[in-house]
């Protein structure tokens, strides 16, 4: 018979969604903000470009740092 780690499975199923809503967000605010960021460079607006490439700054940052780390816990095995 094989062993069953219930806390492993409970973990993972809060862990793995949480996981991809993350790199999802993560990913839209940096397609957004590159996006919105060429509409307000192209319309002269100073600021709105420079707000937007921070959010989409921060979307790849977050994305990297999402994957990285689930490189790192794949690789450590647990």
């Amino acid at each position: 018979m094989i062993a069953t780690d219930y806390a492993a499975l409970l973990e993972l199923v809060w862990a793995a969604p949480l996981a991809a809503l993350i790199v999802v967000i993560a990913w839209g605010l940096a397609v957004l903000g590159t996006a919105r960021a060429g509409e307000a460079r192209r319309e002269g607006r100073t600021v709105s470009v420079v707000l937007h490439v921070g959010m989409a700054t921060v979307g790849v940052a977050l994305f990297i740092a999402a994957i990285v780390l689930g490189l790192i816990i794949t690789s450590s095995g647990g």
